[in-house]
């Protein structure tokens, strides 16, 4: 929330009315809103507290576990939280790699190939804001112009570590990445099996798989990158 919004709220009763003057952080995400002074005004609806569950065996129960106890419980949250950190490192990592790939490299980006990228990125926004029926093509280029060129240009880059080393898909890989996501569901093996019998779905893990092992090569720190 806003700095001051909270504070702004505390105390207040259900069909109370308040005003709650604040001012938007310098750092805020809309650039036409940073360091702008805002009013709000504002009915509370409802007032509630919450109130958390005996954390003991009938509790645990209800999350399907095939050993209904509070320490496999706390085993399961632990290994999610493990995998999910493990995957927030590797990503982080990644992410830096290719920044550092693109800055040091001038690559010459063909239109054609940002414009791909727009369509691409105007695609994703209307699935994120604008649901179903929404015509992305109403979005102007302009507003996705920049990173569509970055990824285009790295694109580029990825596809030329790629064919220097010419490196191939990791079967094996693919299968632990699969076994490795299918973790976070019920059924892992239905999950598995989704993805194996699903090519367009297999080829998006296959593409990130061989992501993972251009991060390996770069790792490397060979110089002639």
């Amino acid at each position: 929330m806003i700095p001051g919004f909270e504070s702004g709220i505390l105390g207040a009763k259900a069909g109370e009315e308040r005003t709650i003057a604040v001012t938007f952080p310098e750092d805020y995400q809309a650039e036409n809103l940073k360091g702008k002074e805002a009013t709000f005004k504002i009915t509370v609806s409802a007032v509630a507290e919450q109130i958390l569950p005996e954390l003991n065996d009938a509790f645990v129960e209800k999350f399907g576990l095939e050993e209904a106890t509070v320490a496999a419980l706390r085993a399961e949250v632990r290994k999610n939280m493990e995998r999910e950190l493990n995957q927030a490192i590797k990503a982080k990592l990644k992410n830096a790699l290719f920044e550092g790939l693109a800055s040091i490299n001038e690559v010459e980006v063909p239109s054609a190939l940002i414009d791909q990228e727009v369509d691409a990125l105007r695609k994703q926004a209307a699935q994120q804001f604008g649901g179903q029926g929404f015509d992305a093509s109403q979005l102007p280029a302009e507003l996705f112009q920049e990173e569509a060129k970055k990824r285009a240009k790295l694109g580029l880059l990825i596809s030329e570590v790629i064919k220097k080393d010419n490196l191939k898909v990791d079967n094996d890989r693919v299968r632990s990445f699969l076994e490795d996501m299918a973790q976070a569901y019920q059924e892992p093996q239905q999950v598995i099996d989704f993805y194996l019998k699903n090519k367009e779905q297999l080829a998006q893990v296959q593409s990130a798989v061989l992501e993972e092992q251009v991060v390996d090569k770069l790792l490397e720190s060979r110089p002639s990158y």
